[in-house]
């Protein structure tokens, strides 16, 4: 009797403890999960799109990656990038946006700190232009000043102080903290290797937490919301500049009707970085838009749900619906895009899955215009706030994207003569 009542006792708490284990187990699971998607945003009852295989390798940085890359006798062009919507609802300029980008680009060194309104064409800020020298930034980690305005930090962390005080544009000044919310992902593959040495790289941190203060005429907002920052670098060799840069005008001598001929063949590129209201972001970059060579070479299309698994598709129709006319002459800019794109690549992976389709269109609502000249060539930037609707599909899963979007063109363009 008292055997069997040990045997009983000992099997009731056996079980006891299988239940508490498979209960804390559990709760821990569950919790682990609700974390992840409070990280993110991740709305879980929306279904998650199959995934590309990206290599680890592509989605590290270094200290060395986020500093300075400048070598001697070579043609330098760098920066540091970083935009903003402030869509949370505690921020006082809710759905405005902003950009702040320090930049060395071979001969000047140019600070951008512009924000941008809501609902309107507005926006304030804008360029500062120096020499070569202002801008100063350490070969380890991100430490980069211009004049009064400096970004200091390392991955997962920037603090940023920008400030433009030009008074026909209006005293502009960002002060906000970006915490990554995503890992980092390499352009096409990490050709940074950890090495300042590095002669190109280019990398994303797609989605960050945005926090601080923006100030505008001295009136002071508080804001938060979803940022994207990029950081990219190129030097090319150049063991004697002026003759290079000479042949180099001169092959821009060739002109088809009012357009150069260079600028026909290497439209220099678009891209876009879209946050949408289900957590989700996309990455759209295309290079050569618009050239009759621009469909031979691969773009960058990626969609994450979460900030680390990406969907990315290589080749996409990238079409303009609507553009606009510039102040440089012979440059007009899109103001409507339809991307449309199939992930063949993830198919093969995931062939049960179907085939992904994405149908986007991006409108532009906002827009800044930022230029400078040299005495043979112009160079744009537009920076431009936009609107975005479409869907991605797959198997029998299709959900509805709506969100915000910044889109960037880079153009150049030669200088008519007078």
């Amino acid at each position: 009797m008292e055997a069997r009542l040990i045997r009983k006792i000992t099997v009731s708490l056996i079980a006891v403890c299988i239940l508490f284990c498979l209960q804390i187990d559990t709760g821990w699971v569950v919790q682990g999960e609700q974390s992840l998607a409070h990280r993110f945003g991740q709305d879980c009852t929306i279904p998650t799109p199959p995934t590309s295989r990206i290599s680890p390798f592509r989605q590290v940085i270094g200290s060395n990656d986020e500093g300075s890359h400048d070598k001697d006798n070579s043609t330098h062009q760098e920066w540091w990038y970083f935009i903003a919507f402030f869509n949370s609802n505690d921020s006082e300029l809710k759905n405005w946006s902003m950009m702040v980008s320090f930049n060395q680009m071979a001969l000047i060194d140019i600070l951008f700190c512009a924000v941008f309104e809501d609902g309107t064409n507005r926006s304030y800020g804008g360029t500062i232009t120096t020499w070569t020298g202002t801008l100063t930034a350490a070969k380890s980690g991100v430490n980069v000043s211009f004049l009064n305005s400096t970004v200091k930090g390392r991955y997962p962390q920037w603090e940023i102080y920008a400030e433009y005080n030009e008074s026909h544009k209006g005293a502009v000044v960002v002060n906000v903290t970006y915490t990554a919310q995503s890992l980092p992902l390499w352009l096409f593959m990490n050709l940074g290797y950890n090495r300042s040495r590095s002669p190109l790289g280019h990398y994303c941190i797609i989605t960050s937490d945005v926090q601080g203060t923006v100030t505008i005429n001295n009136t002071t907002y508080m804001v938060h919301g979803a940022g994207y920052h990029e950081h990219s670098w190129v030097n090319v060799k150049q063991t004697n500049p002026a003759p290079l840069r000479h042949r180099f005008i001169e092959g821009l001598q060739t002109i088809s009707g009012d357009v150069p001929l260079w600028q026909l063949l290497l439209d220099a590129w678009d891209w876009t970085s879209i946050f949408l209201e289900n957590g989700w972001n996309i990455f759209v970059a295309k290079i050569c838009q618009q050239s009759p060579i621009s469909r031979m070479f691969p773009g960058s299309l990626w969609v994450t749900p979460d900030g680390e698994n990406i969907t990315e598709c290589r080749h996409f129709d990238f079409e303009y619906l609507e553009t606009i006319n510039t102040t440089i002459p012979t440059i007009e800019i899109p103001t409507k895009i339809h991307i449309k794109a199939f992930f063949v690549k993830v198919l093969l992976r995931n062939p049960s899955e179907g085939l992904v389709r994405l149908d986007l269109t991006i409108e532009v609502v906002n827009r800044g215009e930022f230029t400078w000249h040299d005495p043979e060539v112009s160079f744009g930037v537009w920076e431009c706030p936009c609107i975005v609707e479409g869907t991605l599909s797959w198997g029998i899963h299709r959900v509805r994207l709506q969100g915000r979007a910044m889109l960037e063109i880079t153009r150049a363009a030669m200088v008519p003569p007078s």
